[in-house]
Order: structure tokens, then sequence, then C-alpha cells
């Protein structure tokens, strides 16, 4: 009789500690899961250098591109737009945030050779504008471009520690490749075909650079802890310096303000 009571008393526990666990997984799950946002337990951000690029100043309005080849023949290139094609030289968002910022560390590293990316770097003539606007690539890195357009481009860099070159890539051709075999800073390329089309390239000796995104963020992973300088640069705004200190973890946060020119 005591027995059975005893494996009754057992049962009912292990009965109850059963549905405990299961209501603290519920539970778990329910937070795990709020506001229609499934996230990971323990998940964090990863370590990285990380900011917000900003300007100060009016709204600026972009200006619409007259999209005539040299010599004031119409282009082509209206035929791809229904619209108006506006400039990107200042790509500012609704609150301040400014995109096309390229974002380097300019003092602080040690001299040693670092491993090439995989993947070759893109420049991509598509609806008659480079994309990206603004980029990095690193010494040695394969450099493609491409023309997704149905009309002839051409790549003009004006580099000055490069060799420079002059590519024309009609429609439907191959992508063309370049390779840049020394360190050298906004690197303007151009389409002779259509003036307007222009873009920057940085040539880099390390991988730690970055391009803010259209809400004004980047973010350079990888960078041992230590003592830098970071450098942020504007096609027309100029360039600004800030001091970090990355601590043990990789991390550190720095912003810049950009102030409108008159």
């Amino acid at each position: 009789m005591i027995n059975n009571l005893n494996r009754k008393n057992e049962q009912m526990c292990s009965s109850r500690i059963k549905w405990a666990v299961v209501a603290a997984l519920l539970l778990v799950g329910g937070l795990l899961v709020a506001n229609g946002k499934r996230q990971v337990a323990g998940a964090k951000d990863s370590p990285a250098v990380k900011g917000i690029v900003k300007f100060e100043g009016p709204q600026p309005k972009p200006r619409s591109i007259r999209m005539t080849e040299k010599g004031g023949k119409p282009s082509g290139c209206r035929k791809l737009y229904k619209g108006a094609l506006l400039d990107r030289n200042r790509v500012v968002s609704e609150k301040g945030e400014l995109a096309n910022v390229f974002v380097y560390v300019s003092e602080g590293l040690r001299e040693k050779s670092y491993p090439l990316p995989k993947k070759a770097a893109l420049m991509n003539q598509d609806r008659c504008m480079f994309e990206p606007r603004v980029q990095g690539i690193q010494v040695g890195q394969d450099f493609l471009m491409k023309n997704s357009d149905p009309l002839i481009h051409n790549v003009r860099s004006f580099s000055m520690r490069n060799r420079p070159f002059n590519v024309a890539q009609p429609p439907k051709t191959p992508d063309r490749k370049k390779v840049f075999k020394r360190k050298e800073k906004e690197i303007m390329i151009q389409c002779d075909f259509h003036p307007w089309m222009k873009a920057y390239l940085f040539v880099m000796d390390n991988p730690y650079f970055a391009v803010t995104d259209a809400k004004g963020q980047y973010q350079i992973k990888g960078l041992p802890p230590g003592k830098y300088t970071l450098t942020a640069w504007h096609e027309e705004l100029g360039e600004q310096e800030a001091e970090i200190t990355v601590d043990a973890s990789g991390s550190a946060k720095a912003g810049f303000t950009f102030k409108s020119r008159k």
C-alpha cells in the first residue's frame, strides 16, 4: 500500500516537473518571438568599428541631369527612364544621414600583408550610372567592369599612381578586368560618352574600410585592439578625421558630421 502511494507521488512530481519545463520553454519562446520578430537566444551584434555619418544643413535638392552626349546630342539613356535622372553627388536621407562616404583607417596599422578577397570587386554600368558610386578595393584584387545597358559606355580612370586606362564596353560584351598594383585614394572614374557618369575608387593596402549606406551607417570588422585614426571622405564635402580606441572585443564607435559648403 505504502509502495503504491510512493509510486503515485513520484509520478505526480515527475508530471509537475515536465509541465513546469514545458511552461518555461513556452515563455522563452514567446519572448524570443515578441513583436513578431524572431531572435536567437544569447545572440549579440558582432564586434566592429561602427558609426553614422550625418549631414548638417539645408536638405539638398537633387539636380536633374541633362542626358546629352558630347556636342549636345540627346543620349540614348533617355529611353531607360520614364522621368528625370537625378544626380547622386550628395545623397542625404530625411533624417540627415549621408550616403556614399568612404571611411577607412588612415593611421595606426602595422605594416603587414593582408590576404586578398577571393571575390572580385565589381563596377556595373547600369541605366547610365556607375554602380556603386563609391567603393574600395585592395591592391592586387581583381576589379571587374560590367555593362548592363543596351548602349555603349567606356570606363576612363583618372589615376595618378596606377597606370590610367580607358576601356570601351559596347553592349553585351564580356566583363573587363583590371588589377591595381599601388595604393591610391579617390580615383575618379568617368564615361566619356555620358559625362555625368562618375564614380570614385579607393585602392587600399588593407581590408579596413567601408562605405556608408542610405542610413549613413558604416561597419569595419576585424580591426585588432589599439588606437587608430579614422578618415571619412565625401566627394563634395571633403574629409574628416576621428581618433578611436578599439577595445579587446574589436569594437569602437565613431560618428562624423559634414556641414554644407556654401
